[in-house]
Protein backbone atom coordinates (compact mmCIF):
# COMPACT_ATOMS: atom_id res chain seq x y z
CA UNK A 1 0.00 0.00 0.00
CA UNK A 2 2.77 2.23 1.04
CA UNK A 3 4.58 1.53 -2.55
CA UNK A 4 1.14 2.45 -3.96
CA UNK A 5 0.67 6.15 -2.43
CA UNK A 6 4.70 6.65 -3.02
CA UNK A 7 4.17 5.55 -6.57
CA UNK A 8 0.97 7.86 -6.59
CA UNK A 9 2.53 10.78 -5.52
CA UNK A 10 5.64 10.86 -7.58
CA UNK A 11 3.39 10.70 -10.75
CA UNK A 12 1.40 13.48 -9.18
CA UNK A 13 4.40 15.42 -8.57
CA UNK A 14 5.82 14.56 -11.95
CA UNK A 15 2.49 16.03 -13.39
CA UNK A 16 2.48 19.57 -11.16
CA UNK A 17 6.54 19.89 -12.57
CA UNK A 18 5.33 18.81 -16.23
CA UNK A 19 2.38 21.78 -16.01
CA UNK A 20 4.50 24.36 -14.37
CA UNK A 21 7.06 23.94 -16.84
CA UNK A 22 4.19 24.09 -19.85
CA UNK A 23 2.63 27.10 -18.18
CA UNK A 24 6.34 28.95 -17.59
CA UNK A 25 7.63 28.23 -21.20
CA UNK A 26 9.66 30.97 -23.04
CA UNK A 27 7.52 32.43 -25.90
CA UNK A 28 4.54 30.29 -24.28
CA UNK A 29 2.20 32.69 -26.08
CA UNK A 30 3.58 32.50 -29.83
CA UNK A 31 4.53 28.38 -29.46
CA UNK A 32 0.71 28.33 -28.54
CA UNK A 33 -0.10 30.01 -31.62
CA UNK A 34 2.24 28.18 -33.62
CA UNK A 35 0.90 24.59 -32.57
CA UNK A 36 -2.63 25.90 -33.64
CA UNK A 37 -1.15 26.64 -37.36
CA UNK A 38 0.53 23.28 -37.04
CA UNK A 39 -3.45 21.79 -36.36
CA UNK A 40 -4.80 23.91 -38.62
CA UNK A 41 -2.37 22.64 -41.53
CA UNK A 42 -2.78 19.04 -40.92
CA UNK A 43 -5.30 18.72 -43.55
CA UNK A 44 -6.02 16.26 -46.78
CA UNK A 45 -6.39 19.33 -49.07
CA UNK A 46 -3.07 20.61 -47.73
CA UNK A 47 -0.52 19.70 -50.67
CA UNK A 48 2.41 19.96 -48.52
CA UNK A 49 1.43 17.76 -45.30
CA UNK A 50 1.44 14.11 -46.56
CA UNK A 51 0.64 12.84 -42.99
CA UNK A 52 -2.46 13.90 -43.50
CA UNK A 53 -2.79 12.29 -46.74
CA UNK A 54 -2.15 9.09 -45.20
CA UNK A 55 -4.73 9.15 -42.71
CA UNK A 56 -7.01 10.31 -45.76
CA UNK A 57 -6.26 7.43 -48.11
CA UNK A 58 -6.21 5.13 -45.61
CA UNK A 59 -10.06 6.31 -44.43
CA UNK A 60 -11.02 5.31 -48.67
CA UNK A 61 -9.28 2.41 -48.65
CA UNK A 62 -10.48 0.66 -45.29
CA UNK A 63 -14.48 1.20 -46.64
CA UNK A 64 -16.45 -0.05 -49.81
CA UNK A 65 -15.57 2.42 -52.26
CA UNK A 66 -15.50 2.85 -56.08
CA UNK A 67 -12.73 0.76 -57.95
CA UNK A 68 -11.19 4.64 -59.40
CA UNK A 69 -11.41 5.95 -55.59
CA UNK A 70 -9.53 3.48 -54.51
CA UNK A 71 -6.62 2.79 -57.24
CA UNK A 72 -6.27 6.91 -56.63
CA UNK A 73 -5.89 6.53 -52.78
CA UNK A 74 -3.08 3.78 -53.15
CA UNK A 75 -1.05 6.52 -55.44
CA UNK A 76 -1.62 9.48 -53.38
CA UNK A 77 -0.36 7.57 -50.06
CA UNK A 78 2.32 5.79 -51.85
CA UNK A 79 3.61 9.65 -53.04
CA UNK A 80 2.71 10.92 -49.53
CA UNK A 81 4.79 8.08 -47.83
CA UNK A 82 7.89 8.94 -50.56
CA UNK A 83 7.39 12.98 -49.11
CA UNK A 84 7.49 11.37 -45.93
CA UNK A 85 10.77 9.58 -45.88
CA UNK A 86 9.12 6.23 -45.75
CA UNK A 87 10.98 4.86 -48.99
CA UNK A 88 10.64 1.48 -48.63
CA UNK A 89 6.99 1.59 -47.99
CA UNK A 90 6.62 3.65 -50.99
CA UNK A 91 8.56 1.75 -53.44
CA UNK A 92 6.37 -1.36 -52.33
CA UNK A 93 3.23 0.73 -52.88
CA UNK A 94 4.55 1.65 -55.97
CA UNK A 95 5.49 -1.65 -57.41
CA UNK A 96 2.33 -3.33 -56.09
CA UNK A 97 0.30 -0.54 -58.25
CA UNK A 98 2.24 -1.15 -61.08
CA UNK A 99 1.85 -4.72 -60.86
CA UNK A 100 -2.15 -4.35 -60.64
CA UNK A 101 -1.97 -1.73 -64.28
CA UNK A 102 -2.46 -3.21 -67.12
CA UNK A 103 0.10 -3.68 -69.73
CA UNK A 104 -1.51 -1.77 -72.09
CA UNK A 105 -2.33 1.30 -69.81
CA UNK A 106 1.49 2.62 -71.22
CA UNK A 107 1.31 6.06 -69.67
CA UNK A 108 -0.15 5.30 -66.61
CA UNK A 109 2.91 2.23 -66.18
CA UNK A 110 5.21 4.94 -67.34
CA UNK A 111 4.01 7.24 -64.92
CA UNK A 112 4.80 4.40 -61.67
CA UNK A 113 8.22 3.54 -63.15
CA UNK A 114 9.26 6.94 -62.45
CA UNK A 115 8.01 7.13 -59.64
CA UNK A 116 9.79 3.43 -58.32
CA UNK A 117 12.74 4.81 -59.59
CA UNK A 118 12.55 7.93 -57.85
CA UNK A 119 11.53 6.16 -54.83
CA UNK A 120 14.61 3.50 -55.51
CA UNK A 121 16.94 6.94 -55.69
CA UNK A 122 16.00 8.07 -52.38
CA UNK A 123 16.28 5.03 -50.95
CA UNK A 124 19.88 5.18 -51.81
CA UNK A 125 20.39 9.06 -50.51
CA UNK A 126 18.90 7.93 -47.22
CA UNK A 127 21.07 4.66 -47.04
CA UNK A 128 23.94 6.82 -47.44
CA UNK A 129 23.94 10.22 -47.49
CA UNK A 130 22.18 10.08 -44.29
CA UNK A 131 22.56 7.17 -42.72
CA UNK A 132 26.13 7.07 -43.83
CA UNK A 133 27.00 10.95 -43.87
CA UNK A 134 30.51 11.87 -45.46
CA UNK A 135 32.11 15.19 -45.77
CA UNK A 136 31.71 14.47 -49.65
CA UNK A 137 28.15 12.92 -49.59
CA UNK A 138 26.06 14.73 -52.29
CA UNK A 139 28.37 17.17 -53.20
CA UNK A 140 28.04 17.22 -57.19
CA UNK A 141 29.77 15.55 -59.40
CA UNK A 142 29.60 13.04 -57.07
CA UNK A 143 32.93 11.03 -56.51
CA UNK A 144 34.90 10.11 -53.64
CA UNK A 145 33.67 9.26 -50.20
CA UNK A 146 30.02 10.40 -51.91
CA UNK A 147 30.09 7.17 -53.28
CA UNK A 148 27.37 4.81 -52.14
CA UNK A 149 28.56 2.21 -49.68
CA UNK A 150 25.09 0.48 -50.40
CA UNK A 151 24.36 0.80 -54.19
CA UNK A 152 21.02 -0.96 -53.98
CA UNK A 153 18.62 1.81 -54.38
CA UNK A 154 20.61 2.96 -57.01
CA UNK A 155 21.30 -0.40 -58.57
CA UNK A 156 17.49 -0.53 -59.01
CA UNK A 157 17.21 2.70 -59.90
CA UNK A 158 19.31 2.12 -63.35
CA UNK A 159 17.77 -0.52 -64.65
CA UNK A 160 14.29 0.93 -64.30
CA UNK A 161 15.67 4.36 -66.16
CA UNK A 162 17.21 1.94 -68.75
CA UNK A 163 13.85 0.43 -69.52
CA UNK A 164 12.25 4.16 -69.65
CA UNK A 165 15.05 4.85 -72.24
CA UNK A 166 14.43 2.10 -74.14
CA UNK A 167 10.74 3.22 -74.69
CA UNK A 168 11.50 7.05 -75.10
CA UNK A 169 15.16 8.10 -75.55
CA UNK A 170 14.56 11.63 -76.23
CA UNK A 171 13.40 11.85 -71.91
CA UNK A 172 16.09 13.89 -70.55
CA UNK A 173 14.59 14.02 -67.65
CA UNK A 174 15.38 9.85 -67.24
CA UNK A 175 18.49 10.38 -68.86
CA UNK A 176 19.66 12.70 -66.34
CA UNK A 177 18.93 10.79 -63.46
CA UNK A 178 20.32 7.93 -64.70
CA UNK A 179 23.61 9.76 -65.02
CA UNK A 180 23.32 10.84 -61.65
CA UNK A 181 22.82 6.97 -60.61
CA UNK A 182 25.72 5.98 -62.03
CA UNK A 183 27.18 8.67 -60.06
CA UNK A 184 26.49 7.71 -56.81
CA UNK A 185 27.99 3.84 -57.28
CA UNK A 186 30.95 4.82 -58.79
CA UNK A 187 29.99 3.89 -62.38
CA UNK A 188 30.05 7.76 -63.81
CA UNK A 189 30.82 7.72 -67.21
CA UNK A 190 32.53 4.54 -67.70
CA UNK A 191 29.72 2.56 -67.02
CA UNK A 192 26.90 4.30 -68.84
CA UNK A 193 25.72 3.41 -71.66
CA UNK A 194 27.43 5.46 -74.29
CA UNK A 195 24.42 6.47 -76.11
CA UNK A 196 23.20 7.93 -72.72
CA UNK A 197 26.16 9.36 -71.44
CA UNK A 198 25.75 13.45 -70.64
CA UNK A 199 29.15 14.54 -70.22
CA UNK A 200 29.38 17.12 -67.50
CA UNK A 201 32.73 18.86 -67.26
CA UNK A 202 33.75 18.22 -62.92
CA UNK A 203 35.93 21.48 -62.80
CA UNK A 204 35.77 25.28 -63.99
CA UNK A 205 39.32 25.38 -65.72
CA UNK A 206 39.22 29.44 -65.65
CA UNK A 207 38.69 29.57 -62.04
CA UNK A 208 40.78 27.02 -59.67
CA UNK A 209 39.53 26.79 -56.50
CA UNK A 210 39.78 25.00 -53.08
CA UNK A 211 36.21 22.31 -52.69
CA UNK A 212 34.30 23.20 -49.80
CA UNK A 213 34.63 20.27 -47.25
CA UNK A 214 31.38 20.03 -45.06
CA UNK A 215 32.51 19.95 -41.27
CA UNK A 216 29.31 20.41 -40.01
CA UNK A 217 29.13 17.05 -38.01
CA UNK A 218 32.63 18.18 -36.46
CA UNK A 219 31.73 21.45 -35.09
CA UNK A 220 28.12 20.73 -33.72
CA UNK A 221 26.27 21.81 -37.08
CA UNK A 222 25.07 18.32 -37.43
CA UNK A 223 20.90 19.16 -37.96
CA UNK A 224 18.69 16.99 -40.09
CA UNK A 225 15.71 19.65 -40.79
CA UNK A 226 13.48 20.48 -43.74
CA UNK A 227 15.08 23.48 -45.80
CA UNK A 228 14.49 27.28 -43.72
CA UNK A 229 16.25 30.23 -43.04
CA UNK A 230 19.58 31.06 -41.34
CA UNK A 231 21.58 33.52 -40.42
CA UNK A 232 25.33 33.82 -39.74
CA UNK A 233 25.78 36.78 -37.11
CA UNK A 234 27.24 37.61 -33.84
CA UNK A 235 24.51 37.40 -31.50
CA UNK A 236 26.16 37.96 -28.39
CA UNK A 237 29.00 40.86 -29.55
CA UNK A 238 31.90 38.35 -28.26
CA UNK A 239 33.72 39.34 -32.12
CA UNK A 240 32.95 35.41 -33.15
CA UNK A 241 29.96 35.16 -35.50
CA UNK A 242 26.69 32.63 -34.11
CA UNK A 243 24.60 30.59 -36.20
CA UNK A 244 21.01 30.42 -36.23
CA UNK A 245 18.92 28.39 -38.09
CA UNK A 246 15.34 27.63 -38.78
CA UNK A 247 12.72 25.16 -40.43
CA UNK A 248 10.01 25.74 -42.83
CA UNK A 249 8.01 22.87 -41.07
CA UNK A 250 6.09 24.21 -37.93
CA UNK A 251 7.02 21.07 -36.64
CA UNK A 252 10.68 21.48 -36.34
CA UNK A 253 11.79 23.80 -33.93
CA UNK A 254 14.78 26.36 -34.46
CA UNK A 255 18.29 26.21 -33.40
CA UNK A 256 20.52 28.42 -31.54
CA UNK A 257 24.53 27.89 -32.46
CA UNK A 258 26.81 29.61 -29.98
CA UNK A 259 30.45 30.22 -31.50
CA UNK A 260 32.87 28.55 -28.61
CA UNK A 261 35.77 30.64 -30.55
CA UNK A 262 37.57 27.78 -31.44
CA UNK A 263 35.93 26.71 -34.84
CA UNK A 264 33.07 24.48 -33.08
CA UNK A 265 29.93 25.71 -32.11
CA UNK A 266 27.51 24.90 -28.88
CA UNK A 267 23.92 23.84 -29.23
CA UNK A 268 22.31 26.17 -26.83
CA UNK A 269 19.07 26.68 -28.31
CA UNK A 270 16.88 25.56 -25.51
CA UNK A 271 18.74 28.17 -22.78
CA UNK A 272 18.01 30.84 -25.16
CA UNK A 273 14.25 30.22 -25.67
CA UNK A 274 14.38 29.47 -29.44
CA UNK A 275 14.28 26.11 -29.82
CA UNK A 276 11.00 25.95 -28.56
CA UNK A 277 9.95 27.72 -31.32
CA UNK A 278 8.88 26.28 -34.48
CA UNK A 279 8.77 27.15 -38.41
CA UNK A 280 10.10 29.91 -40.68
CA UNK A 281 11.41 29.24 -44.23
CA UNK A 282 13.46 32.42 -44.14
CA UNK A 283 14.99 35.07 -41.50
CA UNK A 284 16.76 37.90 -40.67
CA UNK A 285 18.98 39.69 -38.60
CA UNK A 286 18.13 43.62 -37.50
CA UNK A 287 18.65 45.69 -34.55
CA UNK A 288 14.65 47.27 -34.46
CA UNK A 289 15.84 48.72 -31.12
CA UNK A 290 18.86 50.30 -31.61
CA UNK A 291 20.53 48.56 -28.25
CA UNK A 292 23.82 47.41 -29.99
CA UNK A 293 21.88 43.59 -30.14
CA UNK A 294 20.81 41.97 -33.30
CA UNK A 295 17.30 40.95 -33.03
CA UNK A 296 15.77 38.33 -35.72
CA UNK A 297 13.00 38.28 -37.51
CA UNK A 298 11.69 35.02 -38.94
CA UNK A 299 9.29 34.86 -41.79
CA UNK A 300 6.18 32.14 -42.24
CA UNK A 301 3.54 30.42 -44.23
CA UNK A 302 5.30 30.87 -47.53
CA UNK A 303 3.96 28.58 -50.54
CA UNK A 304 1.47 27.66 -48.54
CA UNK A 305 -1.56 29.49 -49.32
CA UNK A 306 -4.70 29.29 -47.01
CA UNK A 307 -2.72 27.06 -44.78
CA UNK A 308 -0.02 29.42 -44.52
CA UNK A 309 -1.64 31.99 -42.75
CA UNK A 310 1.35 31.73 -39.77
CA UNK A 311 2.38 34.23 -37.49
CA UNK A 312 5.79 35.90 -37.79
CA UNK A 313 8.09 36.14 -35.07
CA UNK A 314 10.31 39.36 -34.11
CA UNK A 315 12.74 38.08 -31.56
CA UNK A 316 14.35 40.66 -29.16
CA UNK A 317 17.52 39.78 -28.35
CA UNK A 318 18.11 40.27 -24.44
CA UNK A 319 21.73 40.49 -24.84
CA UNK A 320 22.36 38.07 -22.19
CA UNK A 321 22.03 34.76 -24.62
CA UNK A 322 18.11 34.41 -24.51
CA UNK A 323 15.87 35.75 -27.17
CA UNK A 324 11.93 37.19 -26.26
CA UNK A 325 8.80 37.01 -28.41
CA UNK A 326 7.77 40.60 -29.22
CA UNK A 327 5.78 40.02 -32.03
CA UNK A 328 2.33 40.90 -30.24
CA UNK A 329 3.42 43.63 -28.36
CA UNK A 330 5.50 45.30 -30.71
CA UNK A 331 2.05 45.58 -33.46
CA UNK A 332 3.76 43.42 -35.83
CA UNK A 333 1.16 40.81 -35.03
CA UNK A 334 -0.25 39.06 -38.49
CA UNK A 335 -1.10 36.23 -40.32
CA UNK A 336 -0.30 36.38 -44.23
CA UNK A 337 1.78 33.45 -46.03
CA UNK A 338 5.59 35.15 -46.24
CA UNK A 339 9.22 34.53 -47.39
CA UNK A 340 10.62 37.99 -47.59
CA UNK A 341 11.31 40.79 -45.99
CA UNK A 342 13.56 43.78 -46.08
CA UNK A 343 14.44 46.63 -43.20
CA UNK A 344 15.27 50.20 -43.83
CA UNK A 345 15.18 53.57 -42.01
CA UNK A 346 12.65 54.61 -44.69
CA UNK A 347 11.56 57.95 -42.82
CA UNK A 348 15.55 58.54 -41.88
CA UNK A 349 14.41 58.87 -38.24
CA UNK A 350 17.21 56.90 -37.14
CA UNK A 351 15.50 53.80 -36.63
CA UNK A 352 14.94 50.77 -38.59
CA UNK A 353 11.00 49.77 -40.32
CA UNK A 354 10.10 47.08 -42.09
CA UNK A 355 8.58 45.84 -45.27
CA UNK A 356 7.48 42.59 -45.19
CA UNK A 357 6.49 40.88 -49.11
CA UNK A 358 3.27 38.88 -48.83
CA UNK A 359 1.65 36.03 -51.22
CA UNK A 360 -1.64 36.72 -52.66
CA UNK A 361 -2.57 33.38 -54.81
CA UNK A 362 -5.93 32.17 -55.91
CA UNK A 363 -6.13 29.45 -53.54
CA UNK A 364 -5.08 31.63 -51.06
CA UNK A 365 -6.64 34.68 -50.64
CA UNK A 366 -5.69 38.17 -50.57
CA UNK A 367 -2.50 38.73 -48.37
CA UNK A 368 -1.38 42.43 -49.09
CA UNK A 369 1.84 43.73 -48.72
CA UNK A 370 2.74 45.62 -45.02
CA UNK A 371 5.16 48.58 -43.85
CA UNK A 372 5.22 48.85 -40.58
CA UNK A 373 6.85 52.01 -39.37
CA UNK A 374 9.25 51.71 -35.65
CA UNK A 375 7.90 53.85 -33.45
CA UNK A 376 11.20 54.55 -31.66
CA UNK A 377 9.73 52.56 -28.13
CA UNK A 378 9.63 48.91 -29.61
CA UNK A 379 6.07 49.19 -31.00
CA UNK A 380 5.38 49.84 -35.36
CA UNK A 381 2.46 51.18 -36.64
CA UNK A 382 1.27 49.58 -40.05
CA UNK A 383 1.23 52.21 -42.54
CA UNK A 384 0.96 50.65 -45.91
CA UNK A 385 -2.39 52.35 -47.12
CA UNK A 386 -1.09 55.67 -46.53
CA UNK A 387 2.54 55.58 -48.12
CA UNK A 388 1.10 53.88 -51.28
CA UNK A 389 2.52 50.25 -51.28
CA UNK A 390 -0.64 48.49 -50.68
CA UNK A 391 1.04 45.48 -52.92
CA UNK A 392 -1.51 42.24 -53.86
CA UNK A 393 1.27 39.94 -55.87
CA UNK A 394 2.62 36.57 -55.15
CA UNK A 395 5.42 38.63 -53.41
CA UNK A 396 8.49 35.76 -53.25
CA UNK A 397 11.43 38.45 -52.79
CA UNK A 398 12.08 42.23 -51.80
CA UNK A 399 14.55 44.88 -51.37
CA UNK A 400 15.13 48.26 -50.50
CA UNK A 401 17.43 51.12 -52.23
CA UNK A 402 18.01 54.59 -53.24
CA UNK A 403 17.51 54.72 -56.72
CA UNK A 404 16.64 58.45 -57.18
CA UNK A 405 19.75 59.26 -54.24
CA UNK A 406 17.45 61.60 -52.62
Amino acid sequence: MNRIICRALFFSLLYSFASCKQKYLPNHEMITLLQSAEKYENNPENIYCPEAMIKFCDSILDHSSPDTAIAKARYNKATALLQLGEEQKAIDAYQDLLNKTSPGDFDQRRQLTKDLAVAYLRLGERMNCIHNHSAESCIYPIANRGIHLDKTGSEKAIELYKTLLKDDPNDLESRWLINIAYMTIGGYPQEVPPALLLKVPDDDTMHIIKPFMDVAKNVGLNFKDMGGGSIVDDFNNDGYPDIVLSSWALTEHMHYCRNNGNGTFTDVSDSSGLGYLTGGLNMMQTDYNNDGFKDILVLRGAWNAKFGKNPNSLLRNNGDGTFTDVTKESGLLSFHPTQTATWADFNNDGWLDVFIGNETTPLGGINPCELYINNKNGTFTEESSNSGCVIIEFVKEVTSGDYDND
